[in-house]
Formats: structure tokens, C-alpha cells, sequence
């Protein structure tokens, strides 16, 4: 029987899906994962390079496409105070199609978030965070004129929206909340994240 490359490609995805679920990236073994893969290590770097190669290729099609579409949210034209407040809603209804994206692709999800300990994705949801408030400071900072309150435009305000918005919501996917409730609630927290904003600056 000739040497399958796909199906041997396939069974090592699949073992190593198994082994970094159960135990982790950083506590998973090469060794352990071709055995149960019942492939050779030799065979192992046939396909991949190292363990962080292999982890990638179980989870960057899943991450890749929630960074394109977080980036496509992003972009906004603020001309008046309307726009502001279009600005923000879109923005928070944003996390909404992204939660989607995420239950969609739930396992490789799951391995970023709880099982990334070592890998180039361990600080995903911070990363996210970090990039929703720079994001939200940059139209802030540009949208002076329609506000009231300009002088209360706080980097620190933003990361605490951010991250009631974000990651909560990373949370309760990880706790096994059904996506409905998650949607739903985070509605609601994106809904006190918009009243607040208004309220402190003035819009």
C-alpha cells in the first residue's frame, strides 16, 4: 500500500485536535500525538515543521476570518453627531456577527481560548481588547467637534467598554453559554456600553 499524504495530513490534525483539547499546547506532546495518530514522528515533519505549526493549522482559518471581518466593522465616516451615534451602534452590533463567527467555528475557538498557553494566541482576547480600544480612541479623538463633553474622551474608559463588550462575551462561549444568551447578552451590555458613552461625553 503506497504512503497516503492526506490521509496521514488528516489523522494528525485529528490527534492533535484530541491532545491539545484534553491537556493543552504546552503540556501536549509530539510523540503522543503520533502515536495516537499512528504515525511515525519521522512522518510528523513530513507535514509540519514543529508543534506551533501544527497548532496554527488547526485554528488560523477560524482566527483569520474573524480578523478579516473585525477589521471590516471597523472602518467608519463620523460627518455629524448622527454618524457618531450610527458609528457606535454598528460598532457594538459588530461583536454581535462576530460572536456568530466564533460558535460557528467553536472547536478551534475553544482551543485558542482555553488551551493556546504557549502559542502566538494565548493573549487573543487581550489582543482584541487592545485593538477595540484603539480603534474606538482613533474616532473619539476625530469626533471632537459633535460631542459636548470632549474633555471626558478617556483611553481608560474605552478599555473598560472594550472589555465588558469583548471579553465577557469570549467568556461565556468558553463557559458553555449557548450563543442565543450570549448574543442576547451581550446586547445588553453593548446597549449600557452606547447609553454610557453618550451620558459621559455627550452626543
Amino acid at each position: 500500500m503506497g504512503y497516503d499524504y492526506q490521509l496521514t495530513h488528516q489523522k494528525i490534525l485529528e490527534s492533535a485536535m484530541k491532545h491539545f483539547t484534553e491537556v493543552g499546547f504546552r503540556d501536549a506532546s509530539i510523540r503522543n500525538i503520533c502515536h495516537d495518530a499512528g504515525v511515525t514522528n519521522g512522518a510528523f515533519y513530513v507535514h509540519f515543521k514543529s508543534k506551533e505549526e501544527l497548532f496554527s493549522a488547526l485554528v488560523d482559518e477560524a482566527i483569520n476570518g474573524f480578523l478579516q471581518a473585525y477589521d471590516g466593522y471597523s472602518e467608519f465616516e463620523v460627518n455629524s453627531k448622527e454618524d457618531l451615534v450610527r458609528m457606535f451602534s454598528s460598532s457594538y452590533s459588530s461583536i454581535e456577527a462576530l460572536l456568530h463567527h466564533v460558535y460557528r467555528h467553536g472547536v478551534q475557538f475553544v482551543l485558542v481560548l482555553r488551551c493556546s498557553q504557549g502559542t502566538v494566541y494565548e493573549d487573543f482576547v487581550d489582543r482584541m481588547v487592545r485593538e477595540e480600544t484603539g480603534n474606538t480612541m482613533k474616532y473619539l479623538e476625530s469626533c471632537r467637534a459633535f460631542m459636548e463633553h470632549p474633555e471626558n474622551i478617556s483611553e481608560r474608559i474605552a478599555e473598560i467598554f472594550a472589555d465588558m463588550a469583548i471579553r465577557h462575551a469570549f467568556d461565556a462561549f468558553v463557559r458553555g453559554v449557548p450563543e442565543e444568551d450570549n448574543v442576547r447578552e451581550t446586547r445588553l451590555a453593548s446597549t449600557f456600553c452606547i447609553a454610557g458613552y453618550r451620558e459621559i461625553l455627550g452626543f
